[in-house]
């Protein structure tokens, strides 16, 4: 999800189908919400560029699939594990967390990404969605995190 949030979300973040009031009662199927362009926080440790631990920090408002009506938050952290700082290593490894706070609870997915390029996103993602709260509990599937253009896609498929 996005270490490609946080590491360069530029446009539109899109998870596809339901919209959350309905998303308990379509197990099976996905989840669609916005967000706008949030502000990326970079905390660099240790030696300026990406080094172990350097942290891509943000929290952006979510809006219904018509990007009219808020509809809650996410908050995302991504931490580099693994910097490409080594001549053959083509790609930075970052372990991001994301939390969606959504009506009714939360939908939490975690996950490995490889960066070609800091702080731009990879150009496709799946992570696990781990969890979630309220009539998301038991949440489980994957999400999906592509980017095109300016704008990043996120698909929750979500299963039984």
């Amino acid at each position: 999800m996005l270490v490609v949030m946080a590491l360069g979300i530029t446009g539109v973040l899109r998870a596809v189908s339901a919209s959350p009031e309905t998303a308990d009662k379509e197990h099976g199927n996905t989840l669609t919400v916005l967000t706008k362009t949030g502000g990326i926080k970079v905390v660099d440790l240790g030696a300026q560029g990406p080094s172990h631990g350097d942290m891509r920090v943000f929290s952006v408002t979510l809006y219904d699939e018509n990007a009219k009506e808020r509809t809650g938050r996410l908050d995302l952290v991504c931490v580099v594990t693994d910097p490409a700082d080594e001549p053959n290593e083509k790609a930075h490894m970052a372990e991001c967390t994301y939390t969606y706070t959504l009506p009714g609870g939360e939908i939490s997915a975690q996950g490995v990404t490889a960066l070609p390029k800091l702080p731009k996103p990879a150009p496709r993602v799946v992570d696990a969605v781990s969890g979630g709260t309220g009539k998301y509990v038991g949440a489980q599937g994957e999400v999906e995190i592509e980017t095109r253009g300016t704008k990043v896609i996120s698909t929750f498929h979500l299963i039984d």
